[in-house]
């Protein structure tokens, strides 16, 4: 009987001290998931933070490109204008050299006498006084 008392003792004790080791073995992981999950999340705070700053300056960047955009559209119109007007031009310069190039050619002539047909002027053989 004394051994059966002793092993129901023994028994006893044993299951308490392994109901105590568990709970302590559970406090302690406890302890490190609720520490891991403060870092956790002031670390998903802190992201939560940058990302927000990171959401304005994309905002920011996508009004820049639009303004851009609408730039360039303005540019490309006003080249193509400024095209067309020397488009305009190089013709009005054409006929402009054609022009000159035509008076040249009279100004030699004159200055040559070939435009004018020079004849002497021929003198009375007698005065008539």
């Amino acid at each position: 009987m004394k051994k059966k008392k002793r092993l129901i003792l023994g028994l006893g004790i044993g299951f308490i001290l392994i109901v105590c080791f568990q709970i302590f073995s559970s406090g302690h992981k406890h302890v490190v998931v609720v520490t891991d999950n403060v870092n956790l999340t002031s670390a998903n705070k802190s992201l939560t933070k940058q990302n927000n700053g990171l959401k304005k300056s994309v905002s920011s960047l996508k009004a820049k490109n639009e303004a851009l955009v609408e730039d360039k559209a303005n540019l490309e119109s006003m080249v193509s204008e400024v095209i067309g007007s020397l488009d305009s031009t190089k013709s009005i310069v054409k006929d402009i050299k054609k022009e000159l190039a035509n008076e040249k050619n009279i100004n030699v002539k004159q200055s040559n006498g070939e435009v004018f047909d020079f004849q002497p002027i021929k003198l009375p053989a007698k005065d008539s006084n």
